[in-house]
């Protein structure tokens, strides 16, 4: 690997002082090296193809852009095109369209990057080839009564009728469903006495493809039926029957957005084979009809089987992507099925952040990379920065962020949301999709995305080596809510106390997987561990549940009698959920539970019960549960710095590291694990790598020096053996009061529009908004800002130069050595190297966002928002108005000092 010339990296102490930490070029060792990249370690994007409007020199152009700013792929999604190109459209599917897709993969190919291709347009599946059985339908349920004698006066519900059944006052019963007309009249005659009529009636097809491209437009596909998949894809199988193309890399599957979606024709059988009895005979409890937990378990198994019914879907869909020789890439979430065994049953399983960045969500984005850990696959992908501000606003620190979260997650594949395709000739911004970011070349973060992706291909470049160190199982206990008295349709069926205690194992420093029944079953014994897809899990934690099935608690047993820990946080749950075998079932579930023998009152604590060679322990106190485990905790968690760690073939740890708290983090950091020496690499620079000091424990752990400002990450790798040598991380601390560098800035705009404002020269610092200058307003685009002066008086090992306030990013030089891109605060850099005695140079040529040219155009009333469907909305899904917006704040803003910099003894600490 090429190393670059040492740089420092600064930092700001949240008293007032600063400092920087970093290391001189490091030899080319494996220890100091970043893995070697490949496509999948760079970031890849969605890429919208509007109107599948696209032509041979347009894509090479994109895609060649693309490979220069470090994106390593794409996912090809036609949507709908731009008005006033209707003659460019090319129908999906059709053979100029299969052409484009050849050229395309053909000059990824050649340009070493990957294709990913969605099933279909827009989202989810359909399209014109869908008929209506094959279609999505809803169930539709209503009650009639009725007195002996009478008739139903109204029509029965629209659609096709599915059972209905007569249950008379004395509870006699009669389906009646085949009485039902043509016309919706249910030619029946009530008996003697009073009646109730449950009447189930599919009605379908109920929703087209969102956001559909020319020739993909029609109904949406029954996301329950294996049958109308195949159907569907046999239109796919017709295209590519001739197709002499390289194939896509992956099939794409969106979030389950089949809204509506409760039923398939062939359900009642189904159910029927996989639940053990007739849905039909139970059709009041769907009503809410019955006792509590008749209904809540009648609704339950409706649910599994809805579950089970989609699952078998993804599968096959996986099954047909490998035929056309490539992966599946699927997002499970919302979805009324297990979340957990959805996204499993792809080949690189895809969560999803959608405007905010709250770390409450972490458990919910936990189950694709738990999924992908479970199957013993390494990647996890993320949708990335839907919505994560408004058009034009967002910034590549606020996705610096968003993006860490996702790593934090388990994420090590990310995909922008996205990229629209834009040919050569249409006019600023572009073509652009309905839904913010556009990460393109119109979009306003072109300039220094490179600099962003550089730092996502750093980290996931580690994050995709070596395995997941997660040690936890936690137990994610679906049939909770499934096996509840409301909607029949649950989407994202996640208990409550599952997302609690998956918070809790966060916030303490554990890291875990989510397992489920399916995954359990799976699991074998290995001494005090197990083991699930080639990975070894300390302890198995049950956060408190109700239902379990009875082969689940078997499992549970069996693993603990083998070694393992097997906690049950708030007691072990009291029953078997479902309806079908209830009794039989129950009876099973209490002979495993008989196997217990617990020790002590049942007041105490912690109630523990030896089994074999492990343990069953249940207790209400969380963390009395875990201390009873070998699992690991990670105390930087007490400090705010959150961390995923993976073991790596030099027999030591991987640490990704961000600070998440609101507060620096300098001093002695304590690890849950063991280490002789460790490394320590600034993702933001491929350059900055350097040994840490490290100190042991008393209780067998490490303590490694690290400093971190808010937001700001690391890679900590620890080796618990080799006792690695070279150069030392810096540890620097300013000395004195910052100097504001004095003289005049001359300010020339490089480049942007909608015109260059004029050259301008500044003594003050501040917002090229708040000049006279009516084009600086409104520009959006790269401003050089060029300052000569003296380096202050006074010896230093080193020099931090700050440059204060940034809108947005910066590239540094002085005396014409490129120093760095900066897009992130702090927008620091220690600069002795390149600062001369007596004259210096300072160029920074400083990007902003296109929020005030976009401001403009809407201010004038130009027709830049020219596209079907949706046209372009804002944050709250109403038509985007820009006019409104207040300037944003641009260029550099300062102040820019320069502060003396000193080495820091480790004694200081």
């Amino acid at each position: 690997m090429t190393m670059l010339k040492p740089t420092l990296f600064t930092l700001t102490l949240a008293a007032g002082a600063s400092w920087v930490a970093a290391a001189e070029a490091p030899p080319k060792n494996d220890a100091f090296s970043w893995p070697a990249v490949t496509r999948e370690c760079r970031p890849w994007t969605r890429w919208w193809w509007l109107g599948s409007a696209v032509d041979a020199a347009n894509l090479t152009r994109e895609l060649t852009q693309f490979r220069d700013a470090g994106l390593g792929g794409v996912e090809i999604c036609p949507i709908y095109g731009a008005k006033g190109y209707e003659d460019r459209f090319l129908p999906f599917l059709s053979p100029q369209w299969m052409a484009m897709l050849s050229h395309t993969t053909a000059e990824a190919k050649r340009l070493n990057l990957g294709v990913d291709l969605t099933t279909g347009t827009g989202w989810p599946f359909g399209g014109p080839s869908v008929t209506a059985p094959d279609a999505s339908s809803s169930l539709v349920l209503k009650k009639y009564a009725l007195t002996g004698g009478a008739r139903l006066e109204e029509a029965l519900p629209a659609g096709r009728p599915q059972c209905i059944l007569a249950i008379s006052g004395t509870g006699e019963r009669r389906d009646v469903t085949e009485k039902a007309q043509a016309d919706g009249t249910l030619d029946w005659t009530a008996p003697p006495g009073e009646w109730q009529l449950f009447v189930a009636v599919e009605r379908g097809p109920v929703q087209k493809v969102k956001r559909a491209a020319p020739g993909g437009e029609g109904d949406v596909l029954d996301p329950y039926s294996v049958a109308a998949l195949d159907r569907y894809l046999a239109v796919f199988d017709h295209a590519f029957a001739d197709y002499k193309g390289e194939m896509p890399r992956a099939h794409f599957h969106d979030s389950f957005e089949y809204y509506g979606a409760s039923w398939t024709p062939d359900f009642f059988r189904e159910f029927q084979a996989r639940r053990g009895y007739d849905l039909r005979a139970e059709l009041p409890a769907l009503f809410g009809e019955g006792a509590d937990d008749r209904v809540a378990r009648v609704k339950g198994d409706y649910r599994e089987t809805i579950s089970d019914l989609h699952l078998d879907y993804i599968r096959r869909w996986t099954e047909w992507s490998h035929l056309k020789h490539g992966l599946s890439r699927d997002q499970a979430h919302g979805s009324p099925g297990n979340i957990l065994d959805l996204y499993a049953a792809s080949d690189i399983p895809e969560n999803e952040i959608f405007r905010s960045v709250d770390e409450q969500q972490l458990p919910r984005l936990k189950f694709s990379s738990s999924a992908a850990h479970l199957n013993g696959r390494n990647l996890a992908s993320a949708e990335s920065f839907t919505w994560l501000r408004e058009h034009f606003q967002a910034t590549l620190a606020q996705a610096k962020q968003a993006a860490d979260f996702l790593f934090l997650s388990g994420v090590n594949h990310v995909f922008f949301h996205g990229i629209p395709y834009s040919p050569a000739d249409a006019p600023w911004p572009g073509w652009q999709f309905y839904a913010s970011v556009n990460f393109g070349p119109e979009g306003g973060l072109w300039q220094d995305l490179p600099a962003f992706n550089a730092y996502l291909t750093r980290c996931q470049s580690i994050l995709q080596a070596g395995v997941s160190g997660n040690d936890i199982l936690l137990y994610y206990p679906v049939h909770d809510v499934w096996n509840a008295g409301s909607d029949l349709i649950i989407q994202n069926p996640v208990p409550k106390p599952y997302l609690d205690a998956g918070m809790a194992l966060w916030n303490r420093g554990y890291s875990y997987d989510a397992v489920s029944d399916r995954f359990l079953a799976q699991a074998q014994g290995d001494a005090s561990r197990v083991l699930i897809g080639g990975n070894a899990y300390r302890t198995v934690l049950v956060p408190k549940c109700q239902r379990m099935p009875a082969a689940t608690l078997e499992k549970l047993i069996e693993l603990a009698r083998g070694g393992a820990t097997v906690l049950f946080e708030g007691g072990i749950p009291s029953d078997v959920p479902g309806w079908g075998d209830l009794e039989n079932r129950r009876a099973a579930f209490r002979k495993t539970l008989a196997t217990l023998s617990f020790e002590g009152p049942a007041t105490t604590t912690l109630r523990r019960a030896a089994v074999g060679k492990g343990a069953v322990i249940v207790g209400d106190d969380l963390d009395a549960l875990l201390h009873e485990t070998s699992a690991i905790r990670e105390p930087m968690a007490e400090i705010g710095l959150r961390f995923v760690r993976r073991s790596h073939a030099s027999a030591g740890y991987n640490y990704f590291i961000v600070n998440r708290s609101p507060k620096t983090v300098d001093g002695w950091v304590a690890l849950g694990t063991r280490a002789t020496s460790a490394v320590l690499m600034d993702p933001r620079f491929e350059d900055r790598v350097g040994v840490v000091p490290l100190r042991q424990t008393a209780s067998g752990t490490s303590e490694v020096a690290l400093k971190l400002l808010p937001d700001e990450s690391r890679v900590l790798r620890t080796f618990i053996r080799d006792q690695v040598k070279g150069p030392a991380w810096r540890d620097l601390v300013t000395v004195g009061q910052p100097v504001t560098l004095p003289g005049k800035w001359r300010v020339h705009f490089l480049s942007g529009g909608p015109v260059l404002p004029a050259d301008m020269e500044t003594a003050q610092l501040g917002s090229w908004t708040g000049t006279t200058d009516e084009e600086a307003k409104r520009f959006a685009g790269t401003a050089r800002y060029t300052l000569e002066f003296d380096r202050p008086a006074g010896s230093a090992s080193d020099w931090l130069l700050d440059l204060g306030d940034v809108r947005e990013s910066a590239r540094v030089r002085l005396n014409g050595e490129p120093l760095a891109t900066l897009f992130t605060p702090p927008f620091q850099l220690a600069v002795g190297r390149a600062l001369r005695a007596g004259k210096n140079v300072l160029e920074i040529d400083v990007t902003n966002l296109a929020a005030n040219r976009v401001h403009d155009l809407d201010v004038r009333k130009v027709a830049w928002k020219y596209f079907y469907d949706s046209n372009v909305l804002n944050v709250s899904y109403r038509p985007l108005d820009a006019s409104a917006w207040p300037l944003r704040d641009s260029g550099l803003l300062g102040p820019v000092t320069l502060t003396r910099l000193e080495r820091r003894a480790r004694a200081e600490r």
